[in-house]
């Protein structure tokens, strides 16, 4: 019995004290959790569930698309003449001088060759200005106290050209 009792204690002894130390793998697990759960947090948030802005303030949009939004007003605007409705969509806007970014995007849209939408924004900006939005700028406006003998200085603009037809 004494050699089947060493026999287990040896064993007992060698299972016991046969025990390697555990070795230690680093810090990489979070870098790799770390970045695995960026990739899967923008696949979702991009592909699977995007936000989608549904209501928002057109004073917020970038440039372009207040580009696209006065375009589609002055485009509405030379379909229906509704004079007032375009001027309280370009309200919104919030621009310093409607009739002066008007006839900018008109003359970027006439340098792309977009020629209907550059007649339609040059349109709307000549008109809210003959209607009042702006005063129209003279030579009484600028110098009231000139005599009437003096000739006030003409300052060539461009100006669109017409629609004609084509034969």
């Amino acid at each position: 019995m004494n050699h089947k009792g060493e026999a287990m204690s040896e064993e007992r002894y060698f299972l016991e004290n046969n025990t390697s130390p555990v070795k230690k793998g680093g810090y990489w697990y979070l870098v790799t959790g770390f970045f695995l759960g960026v990739v899967l947090g923008l696949i979702y948030t991009w592909w699977i569930n995007p936000m989608v802005y549904q209501t928002t303030d057109p004073a917020s949009l970038s440039d372009t698309y207040k580009d696209t939004y006065r375009s589609t007003i002055a485009q509405v605007y030379v379909a229906t003449g509704n004079l007032e409705r375009a001027q309280r969509r370009l309200n919104l806007l919030e621009d310093e001088n409607p009739v002066y970014v008007l006839g900018a995007q008109a003359q970027r849209a006439l340098a792309e060759g977009n020629a209907e939408e550059a007649r339609a924004l040059a349109l709307l900006a000549s008109d809210l200005q003959s209607n009042g939005q702006l005063p129209l700028v003279t030579a009484e406006t600028i110098s009231p106290d000139v005599s009437a003998s003096a000739t006030p200085r003409v300052v060539p603009t461009q100006t669109l050209p017409l629609a004609t037809s084509t034969p």
